[in-house]
């Protein structure tokens, strides 16, 4: 297949990048149900055991209207539940964890054919480049 965009534009190409990327995520969590967003979320709940909306959208880097929006998808899906805490506190429920449990293998499978068709020195690169460019916004 042909490259769909060419330019010297930094943002653009990692738009595009990103966009690609998301998609092969996608396709190999589609038997799961899930989305690669979603389970970025569900990972980082689990992670946290429960967390507040304000504290999870901290640590994913989404906008709080955004983490909302979000939240009422996965509580619409049975995949999170309201627990105790501070303000509005979410955790996984029953059916997250074993959603969850379910698509860990196939995104670490996901994880291994990124790195088989990058190689180890552009992956890493990814890595080192993603790590770097989150810096940004102390820029501003």
């Amino acid at each position: 297949m042909a490259k769909l965009y060419n330019s010297a534009c930094y943002c653009m190409n990692l738009r595009c990048c990103a966009n690609a990327i998301s998609d092969f995520y996608d396709k190999e969590l589609k038997e799961t149900g899930m989305s690669i967003a979603q389970y970025y979320l569900l990972i980082n709940l689990k992670r946290m055991e429960n967390a507040n909306i304000t504290h999870w959208a901290e640590r994913v880097g989404l906008e709080r209207s955004t983490m909302v929006r979000n939240i009422k998808v996965l509580e619409a899906r049975g995949l999170i539940e309201q627990t105790h805490g501070h303000g509005k506190t979410f955790s996984l429920s029953e059916t997250g964890k074993k959603a969850l449990d379910e698509a860990i293998p196939v995104w670490e499978q996901a994880q291994k054919k990124m790195e088989l068709f990058l190689g180890e020195e552009d992956s890493n690169a990814i890595l080192r480049i993603g790590s770097k460019l989150q810096e940004l916004a102390k820029l501003n």
